[in-house]
């Protein structure tokens, strides 16, 4: 299914019916008196959070939404009937934006909430209504009041813990296959990924977190490189981004500290609040460097990007060096929380890891 993450759609409640002016005619009742029935209100319209949904897709084609208007009231004490609502189904995270405004009309973050973002007119009165003492035959009736209308704006920011940042080709897609039940797409080329991938990392029994991959930055996304800044938002409501780093790229030319320092560079350039979060840095692909090399390799790349922020040594194709990682990662997220923390086993207790609990970043 093609990912969609964006959509502007229009909505529009139904019209309250208008009220009736009737009187009874009934043979040997003279006065009969006004009888006219409120008309009913139009149907609203509901935003609800689907779990099972994780794109706007639906939104893409289906643009225009318009609920039914309300009955007209009738004689005999009669009231129109009330307008069907309309539920929209949208991906748990989305955001909903007044496009003309850029007032934020609402934000489902909770499964099976429900909200009302449109909102039918009442109906009309009805004669019925303006009979008094002195007014015994009323003739008044009003029309009923309009629904609403608006153009929205909807945008997907996915839920998760922990974001995975870095260049294509770092193993990012790798990582979430090792470490949880996503299966990313994961191939030899640049740009495999193309859209967000969530998975759920199980660390013990009741104790999981959320990680999410996006598709790689390179340097100059803000100018529209690569695939640019499109799906930075998926990060911005993550506790913890690991910027994942090749250890080993292909190419000898290629420099990691200068390809990790252009990533923050493109961060702090999107959004200066996602720059502030908690980043670590994951050196990846530690197998193909050779062992008596990989120690001054780590050291050279920490002493360069001078970032003070836990590293972690790591092979997702091996499995090497994930489980101190993952339960650090696990620490810090149910910190953030107020959750019971694991246990660390103190084998795989690392420095560093303290400091990154308290919220500390480079």
């Amino acid at each position: 299914m093609k990912f969609v993450d964006e959509a502007t759609i229009d909505v529009a409640a139904g019209d309250g019916g208008s009220g009736c002016a009737s009187f009874r005619r009934e043979k040997f009742i003279p006065f009969g008196g006004p009888n006219g029935g409120d008309g009913g209100r139009g149907g609203s319209i509901y935003a609800v959070a689907d779990v099972n949904l994780n794109t706007l897709i639906d939104y893409r084609y289906a643009r225009r939404h318009e609920a039914r208007n309300g009955e007209a009231g009738r004689g005999s004490d009669q009231f129109g009937a009330a307008g069907a609502d309309i539920v929209l189904r949208m991906p748990v995270g989305t955001i909903l934006t007044d496009d003309e405004t850029g007032e934020r009309v609402a934000e489902l973050l909770t499964p099976g909430e429900r909200l009302l973002i449109c909102k039918g007119g009442d109906g009309g009165f009805g004669n019925l209504h303006f009979k008094t003492s002195t007014n015994r035959a009323p003739r008044q009736k009003t029309p009923g009041w309009p629904g609403e209308q608006r153009k929205l704006r909807l945008e997907l920011r996915v839920l998760a813990d922990v974001g995975l940042l870095g260049m294509p080709n770092a193993g990012k897609s790798t990582l979430i296959a090792a470490v949880s039940n996503a299966r990313p797409k994961i191939a030899d080329y640049p740009f495999t990924t193309l859209h967000p991938n969530l998975g759920v990392v199980r660390v013990g029994p009741e104790q999981s977190f959320v990680v999410a991959d996006i598709p790689g930055l390179i340097e100059g996304a803000a100018e529209g490189a690569g695939l640019g800044h499109q799906f930075l938002r998926h990060l911005q409501r993550t506790r913890l981004l690991l910027h994942v780093v090749d250890l080993a790229p292909f190419d000898d030319g290629v420099d990691p500290v200068a390809q990790a320092k252009a990533i923050v560079k493109e961060l702090k350039k999107y959004d200066a609040e996602l720059h502030a979060k908690p980043r670590w840095l994951v050196l990846n692909k530690i197998d193909m460097v050779e062992k008596n090399e990989r120690a001054q390799k780590v050291r050279d790349f920490v002493r360069r990007m001078r970032s003070g922020a836990p590293v972690f040594e790591i092979s997702a194709l091996t499995r090497e060096g994930l489980e101190p990682l993952l339960k650090a990662v696990y620490q810090h997220v149910a910190a953030s929380k107020n959750a019971p923390p694991v246990l660390v086993d103190p084998r795989f207790d690392r420095p560093g890891v303290e400091e990154a609990a308290s919220g500390d970043t480079p």
